[in-house]
């Protein structure tokens, strides 16, 4: 599963992120089987990895420029995530 979440760097430029949601399928030992969600990783358009660092940011570790979210329903989305993501690239 996946989700475009619009952004725009620091130059006003507009872009986009895509976050990638891999669940995590868990089988205890007694009980149903379970799908929980796992990692989430962020991509720029691009390709390019970028770290989630705080709820409307994100930045490419590489250059260190920072995108910021446009969205406020994406900048929801990602706080539903704060229990799972804690603030790194999954």
């Amino acid at each position: 599963m996946s989700r475009s979440i619009a952004v725009q760097n620091a130059d006003g430029g507009d872009d986009y992120v895509v976050a990638e949601i891999r669940p995590v399928h868990h089988r205890p030992l007694s009980g149903n089987e379970a799908e929980l969600q796992g990692t989430v990783s962020f991509y720029l358009s691009t390709g390019q990895v970028l770290n989630h660092v705080s709820v409307e940011r994100f930045e490419n570790p590489m250059t260190e420029e920072s995108y910021y979210v446009l969205n406020d329903d994406d900048i929801e989305w990602l706080i539903s995530l704060q229990p799972i993501d804690s603030g790194t690239n999954g």
